[in-house]
C-alpha cells in the first residue's frame, strides 16, 4: 500500500540563503513558450473566469483559461474582437459541438494560443481523439486533463498534449471522492507526475525522423485543486508544478464572476456562490452529479491584489529556500507532518 500526501501534510524546510531582498526575486514563470507574471491562475469555471476577467488577466500578463460553458458562438465573437490580446486561451470538451468549435476556428483563421481539453477523466479515447483533431489542424498549445498518475500523463503527452492538468476530486465544491472514492492527494500526485522523467525520441529534422535522439522528458504540469492558502501554492511548486490552478480562493475575491447572495439565512452576510463544473447548478440536471454549491466568505481583495499576494508568498518561499529562480523551488526539502 502506497502512502500519499496532501498539501496540508507537508511542511517546507528552510535552507541556507544569500538572498538580500526577497522583493527583488522574480516570481514570473515560463510556461509552454510564454512568460507569465505568476504561476497562479483561476480555475476554468463559471465562478472564477469570464470574458471580462480573461481580458484583464491577459493584459496584466497573467495566464488564464476561459471556461467552456458559454455558447461557442459567443466565445468565437469574443476571440475575434480580442485578437490583439497578449494571450487567447480557451477550453473545449469532447462532444460534437466542441469539434464544430474547432472547425470554426480553422475555417475563419481565428487566433488562439492555448486550448485546454477540459474533462473530469482525461485518460479517455475521446480525449485522445480531440488532441489529435486539434493538433492536425491548428498550431496551438494543447493542455489536457484531468489526470492522476504518471502513466496517464505520459499517454496524454504521447498523444500530443503539451501539458497536463493534474487533480481529481480535490476542489472545494467537488464531490467526486464522496460519490466514487476516486481522488488524488495533491502533493504526492503532482510530485509523482512532475518530477518523473521518461525517454522520448525527439527528431531534429522535420523531413527525416530518423535524425534525432532520445531525451529525458519532463511533462509540464498544471496542479489543479486543493489550494486553501498561499502556502499551498508554494508547496505545489515544490512538488514540481509549472502552474497552479485555484478555484474557491479566486471565487472569494470581490471582483470574481461568482454571484453574491445574502439575507437572513446567511446571517445577513454577503457570500460568494461557488459551484463545481459537475454540479447540478452547472449541468442543469441531476444526472451523474459530482459537485455541490457552497457559499464562501467574500474577501475584500481583487484578482490582481490576490495575485500580488501570491507572488509575495512565492518570493518569500524562494528566500527561505535560498534560491533565486522559481524553478529551483522543486528542489526544496520538506517534512511530512500528518498530525494536523
Amino acid at each position: 500500500m502506497k502512502t500519499t500526501y496532501s498539501y496540508k501534510d507537508i511542511v517546507l524546510q528552510p535552507a541556507y540563503s544569500e538572498i538580500e531582498s526577497r522583493s527583488k526575486l522574480d516570481a514570473s514563470v515560463e510556461f509552454l513558450g510564454k512568460v507569465f507574471e505568476s504561476a497562479a491562475l483561476p480555475a476554468n469555471m463559471k465562478c472564477t473566469i469570464d470574458f471580462k476577467k480573461a481580458r484583464e488577466l491577459s493584459e496584466a500578463g497573467y495566464f488564464y483559461i476561459l471556461h467552456r460553458f458559454y455558447e461557442y458562438d459567443d466565445i468565437i465573437n469574443w476571440m475575434v474582437e480580442n485578437e490583439d490580446m497578449k494571450t487567447i486561451s480557451v477550453s473545449v470538451g469532447v462532444n460534437k459541438k466542441d469539434y464544430n468549435f474547432i472547425d470554426k476556428i480553422v475555417k475563419d483563421d481565428i487566433r488562439v494560443d492555448f486550448i485546454t481539453i477540459d474533462v473530469a477523466h482525461g485518460h479517455h479515447i475521446l480525449v485522445k481523439d480531440m488532441i489529435t483533431y486539434i493538433k492536425d489542424r491548428l498550431s496551438v498549445k494543447v493542455i489536457a486533463g484531468n489526470v492522476g498518475t504518471f502513466a496517464v500523463a505520459q499517454d496524454l503527452y504521447e498523444w500530443g498534449a503539451d501539458a497536463v492538468k493534474v487533480g481529481l476530486s480535490m476542489g472545494k465544491s467537488c464531490t467526486t471522492y464522496n460519490c466514487t472514492g476516486v481522488g488524488t492527494p495533491m502533493f504526492s500526485t503532482v510530485e509523482t507526475i512532475a518530477k518523473q522523467k521518461y525517454l522520448k525520441w525527439i527528431p531534429n529534422d522535420e523531413t527525416d525522423w530518423q535524425k534525432g535522439d532520445y531525451k529525458n522528458i519532463s511533462i509540464p504540469v498544471i496542479a489543479d485543486g486543493q489550494i486553501r492558502e498561499v502556502g499551498d501554492i508554494c508547496k505545489a511548486l515544490v512538488a514540481g508544478a509549472n502552474m497552479v490552478m485555484i478555484g474557491s480562493e479566486f471565487a472569494k475575491c470581490e471582483d470574481s464572476p461568482a454571484d453574491i447572495i445574502g439575507g437572513p439565512a446567511l446571517n445577513n452576510e454577503n457570500k460568494k456562490v461557488f459551484f463545481g463544473s459537475a454540479s447540478s447548478t452547472n449541468k442543469g440536471h441531476q444526472g451523474y452529479v459530482e459537485g455541490q454549491t457552497v457559499y464562501l466568505d467574500m474577501r475584500n481583495e481583487t484578482y490582481l491584489q490576490y495575485l500580488d499576494r501570491i507572488n509575495q508568498g512565492i518570493q518569500s518561499c524562494m528566500s527561505y529556500a535560498g534560491v533565486n529562480e522559481i524553478t529551483l523551488l522543486s528542489g526544496m526539502e520538506y517534512y511530512i507532518h500528518t498530525n494536523n
